[in-house]
């Protein structure tokens, strides 16, 4: 038998002894005994976890040397490469699944379309979209629409009956009962309720027009709370390996963030967040990092002073303060915000962000 390193924690093997066994009991050349018994792995334990379960043993280098060495040696053995690779097709596979249901909320989804979309099997596809989105396809689709209904409801004047057309309800009423069940208040009096009290007069802004150019992005998707910065942080820092592995990082760059939800109407912990960088050519998705165009266009640009925990309220001057009041209205394109200043050189209240929304004229 050839003698080699175990191929999931990366544990030298010299002796028979040493070596897993399959489902016969028969010694197999991959695996080490405490990661491979009668044909299967011990534990289903993630890569991190082995690693920190590894460091403990590597006694002659300090932890924080073990945890960098395994880092970067196990992802090259044989358990964990078959494991990434299959995770990074999932997720370049629901990524194209999430912009294509994003674009057609007026649709029913069909699960064969979906599934010839992220080239996975039906049988398959519901469990590994649940996996990755924590929701499963029919009640994802359902709450993007109704949300969706809510913002309007909150901007626009817009009738139920239009809005259900532009949502996939068959009439006015079943949009009206889907939503009194999901948000437990019918249509009118959520709008009602909803309708903004406060005087913005005050706070006038006043956005650049500016015809903008298409821009090509990579990103990654968060869901999680808006603004948790372990959650940001890593997808930041993926990012931009990312970029810097790719050779894709250069003076041009600008680092966007797309919201695709209102905190104030969607469950906190199912906000959808886009780490974005823009890039001068279009490539193909890969693993967790996705790729699309925001369509150029008329953008009202606006520039934002201090913590991005006041954007929410800058948000709300924009809507229900100077939107109303101005010669312009929001028309079908990506919101998006662009990232001035470096959060980790500035002070707080020294941060500047450019709120780019797509308008036209009325």
């Amino acid at each position: 038998m050839e003698y080699t390193i175990c191929q999931s924690c990366g544990m030298p093997l010299h002796q028979l002894n040493e070596f897993g066994t399959d489902k016969k009991g028969i010694r197999v050349k991959d695996y080490c005994q405490y990661c491979f018994k009668d044909g299967q792995f011990t534990s289903d334990s993630t890569m991190d976890e082995m690693v920190e379960l590894c460091a403990k043993y590597m006694t002659d280098i300090s932890q924080n040397e073990a945890v960098t060495h395994l880092r970067q040696k196990l992802p090259t053995l044989k358990r964990w490469a078959q494991k990434e690779n299959t995770q990074k097709e999932y997720h370049k596979s629901i990524n194209k699944v999430l912009d294509y249901i994003n674009e057609h909320l007026n649709e029913k989804p069909d699960l064969a379309t979906l599934s010839q979309i992220a080239n996975v099997s039906p049988f398959h596809f519901h469990r590994i979209f649940k996996a990755i989105i924590g929701e499963n396809l029919g009640e994802y689709v359902q709450r993007l629409r109704l949300e969706y209904v809510a913002g309007k409801l909150k901007t626009t004047d817009l009738s139920l009956n239009i809005l259900a057309e532009k949502t996939g309800y068959n009439s006015e009423q079943a949009l009206s009962k889907a939503f009194k069940k999901h948000f437990g208040t019918p249509p009118s009096m959520y709008k009602l309720a909803s309708t903004e009290t406060r005087d913005y007069s005050q706070n006038q802004l006043s956005p650049q027009i500016c015809e903008i150019a298409p821009k090509n992005i990579i990103y990654i998707r968060v869901i999680a709370p808006y603004g948790t910065k372990e959650v940001y942080d890593k997808a930041w820092s993926e990012l931009n390996h990312f970029a810097a592995d790719n050779d894709l990082l250069q003076k041009p760059n600008e680092w966007l963030g797309i919201s695709l939800d209102d905190p104030n109407t969607t469950q906190t912990n199912k906000c959808r967040f886009y780490a974005c960088l823009t890039i001068d050519k279009p490539i193909g998705p890969i693993g967790k990092i996705g790729c699309k165009n925001i369509k150029g266009g008329l953008y009202a640009i606006f520039t934002h002073m201090g913590s991005y925990s006041g954007l929410n309220e800058y948000y709300k001057n924009i809507w229900f303060g100077w939107l109303p009041s101005s010669d312009y209205r929001l028309r079908q394109a990506t919101f998006f915000e662009k990232y001035v200043s470096d959060p980790d050189k500035v002070k707080a209240e020294d941060t500047v962000t450019e709120i780019y929304i797509p308008v036209s004229l009325k």
